[in-house]
This record gives C-alpha cells, sequence and structure tokens, in this order.
C-alpha cells in the first residue's frame, strides 16, 4: 500500500492480533461501558503505532500510560510514548462521529493530538488529522489540523526530557550519572578531604550533619538507625523541604543509589561553551501530594573547581516567562534554583554566558 503524509487521511488495517490486545485489556474493566471505552482507546493507539512506525517513528508501548493496567483503570488515556519526544494522544471516534471527545486527563503532558475513526467491524482505522494541543472537551473533526503537521512537529529537532519517567529508571539519552560528568571535589565539596582515603573523617562529618538536622527539626526524634535509614526517615516524615533536600544530599553522599532519596542526573553542556566546562543537574524529589520537587543545578565540568563568572541559569514556563533566574559570581563551586512542579507541567532550562545559550525542555 502506497500511503502518503500528503493524503487527508490515511487508512490502516487493524489485525486480530490488534483486536485481541484491546480486549485483553478491557476484559479487566469493571462495567460495559467502561470495556468499550478501553477497547476503543487501545484500538486507536495501535493503529497510530502502525502509523508511526511506517515513518520510522521510534514508539514504545511498554511505555506509554495506556499500558499501564492501574492508569487504564482510573482515567480515560489513549496515548503513545515517543522515546525522547514525549506523549501523543490518540484519540478514537466511532464510524458516524463527528466530534471528538478530550479528556481532562489528557490536556497536558502531551505533545500532540490525533484522532482516529474506527469502522463498525474494527477492521480498519482511519487517521483524520493532528493538532497540537486542546483545551475544551469536545473538539469538531472539521477543526483538525493535517497529518502533515504531525509528521512535522514529530521530526522537529526539540528533545523533552520526561523525568517523571526518571522515576521507573528510565533516563534520557545524554543524561549520566554525576560523577561521570563532573568531579568530586565540585559535586560537593564538604565531603572532600585533602586525604580522600580517611573514611573515618567523612564519616563522622555526616553523622554530625545528620544530627544537625533531626536537632531542627522538633516534631521528629531520631530514630535509632544508622546515618543512611535516619535519613529515609527523616525524608518521608518532615514537610520541610529545605530539609528534605538536605537530607537528599547527605542520602547521597552516603549512597547515591538509593531509591528512597531523589533522583539526580547530569549532561554535560560543554560542546556549547567551547573552553568553558559547563554541566547541568537536574535532582526529582517526589512529594506526599503527588507533585515533584525539583533542584537544579549549573556546575563546572570534570576537573574543573569553579563556574565562569555571570553564567547565568533560568527557569522558564511553558509559555516562555522566566520563573527564575542565578547568576554565577568568582569563585563558584555550582548555581542552583529549586521549585515544585505537577505532573503534567512543562518547563525549560537555559544556561547562558556572554552571547551563548543553551536550553534544555522537561516534562513532569
Amino acid at each position: 500500500m502506497n500511503l502518503s503524509t500528503q493524503q487527508l487521511t490515511i487508512s490502516f488495517p487493524i489485525t486480530e492480533s490488534n483486536r485481541n490486545k484491546a480486549k485483553q485489556f478491557a476484559q479487566t474493566q469493571s462495567d460495559s461501558e467502561k470495556y468499550l471505552q478501553v477497547y476503543h482507546n487501545t484500538l486507536a493507539v495501535l493503529v497510530t503505532n502502525n502509523y508511526l512506525q511506517m515513518l520510522d517513528v521510534s514508539t514504545s508501548l511498554q511505555q506509554s500510560y495506556s499500558w499501564n493496567a492501574v492508569a487504564r483503570v482510573s482515567t480515560n488515556i489513549a496515548d503513545l510514548n515517543l522515546p525522547g519526544k514525549g506523549h501523543l494522544e490518540c484519540r478514537p471516534i466511532l464510524d458516524a462521529e463527528e466530534t471528538c471527545y478530550f479528556p481532562k486527563d489528557t490536556w497536558n503532558n502531551r505533545i500532540g493530538y490525533v484522532v482516529v475513526r474506527l469502522d463498525k467491524s474494527y477492521k480498519q482505522g482511519t487517521l483524520l488529522g493532528f493538532v497540537p494541543q486542546v483545551s475544551s472537551t469536545k473538539l469538531d473533526i472539521k477543526q483538525l489540523q493535517s497529518l502533515d503537521e504531525l509528521f512535522v512537529a514529530l521530526h522537529s529537532n526539540e528533545t523533552v526530557v520526561q523525568l517523571s519517567s526518571w522515576l521507573e529508571n528510565i533516563i534520557d539519552e545524554g543524561w549520566r550519572n554525576i560523577e561521570s560528568i563532573i568531579g568530586r571535589q565540585a559535586i560537593n565539596p564538604m565531603f572532600v578531604f585533602a586525604d580522600i582515603s580517611d573514611d573515618d573523617e567523612n564519616y563522622q562529618k555526616i553523622e554530625d550533619a545528620v544530627g544537625q538536622l533531626y536537632a531542627t527539626q522538633n516534631e521528629i526524634n531520631k530514630v535509632d538507625l544508622d546515618s543512611e535509614k535516619a535519613l529515609i526517615h527523616l525524608l518521608k516524615n518532615t514537610s520541610n523541604e529545605e530539609i528534605r533536600w538536605k537530607a537528599a544530599e547527605l542520602l547521597w553522599e552516603i549512597n547515591p543509589e538509593n531509591p528512597n532519596g531523589a533522583i539526580r542526573k547530569a549532561v554535560d553542556l560543554g560542546i556549547h561553551f567551547g573552553e568553558n566546562l559547563i554541566a547541568l543537574m537536574v535532582a526529582i524529589l517526589p512529594k506526599p501530594d503527588g507533585s515533584m520537587a525539583i533542584l537544579v543545578r549549573a556546575y563546572p565540568g570534570y576537573n574543573t573547581n569553579y563556574l565562569p563568572q555571570g553564567l547565568q541559569l533560568t527557569g522558564l514556563d511553558a509559555a516562555g516567562n522566566s520563573f527564575f533566574t542565578v547568576t554565577s559570581r568568582s569563585k563558584d563551586n555550582y548555581i542552583q534554583f529549586k521549585f515544585t512542579a505537577e505532573l503534567g507541567d512543562k518547563f525549560n532550562i537555559q544556561v547562558a554566558l556572554n552571547d551563548v545559550s543553551i536550553t534544555e525542555n522537561f516534562v513532569i
């Protein structure tokens, strides 16, 4: 079949295997209405997946929210994950329908929306068009843009880092463990000594720091545990965000791989700034209310002790408005900013020096 993105619509056969997968997901639902919702959503995702694979666009069904059993029960979602780009929502409509429903659950954390018409026999799906964003629950299919616009959006150079995926150990390309990018002296000078083999001195300094953290939290008694477990106890029980971040940093010193602490990754920005070695670190710390505490730092690169003076670290919201800017001084080991974001929030982090800047794009 010769298919082109120049066509008004594109149709694909729905295979028996596709229908069986949709039936498998639907059979676990509580009633007939939910059964049909999941059945239709799954078929729409599979039709879109077939289309994108034809275009050699990388997709991941397993990393899609719609492939999560809990998400299928609690929400009305039909997303397809595109690694390194984000989640594309694939909304189904039936044979005679002229409007498409967009649940509020899908209004955020999407790189765009396609509408897929399913025929009565569920043997063919037709991609009708694309919209980059929605702000209402219903859209007339006459308002859909051409599938050409989807093709343009998917082949743009913008890469979005999906921070919530880090919690599942799905790490975006280029982001690595901080030690491989930033020298130990720069990561945390407090715990580096002239004789780095003096483990007893390091241990005592960490023990003292843990005790000082507990001393500031009158409502939380220090439990009779080793430092690592005591820090985890503090992370889970204090509501003070500054104390939580200090506990997370101490936990990084003891066991940076402990899953109860904040997850931190870094990317090397050196290629953009010539002789100035610069790295960007982002750390995420889930909060009890479901939001995400975020720590952003700019560090000097490996074997460099200080940032260049005048380096700017800026946070931009989805509309491009700045919500923080921090500027390095002489002999700064790093500059940083902390903030909180909700699931689905999009933001950009810009690092700039003189007339050179680089922007990284994020979604929670």
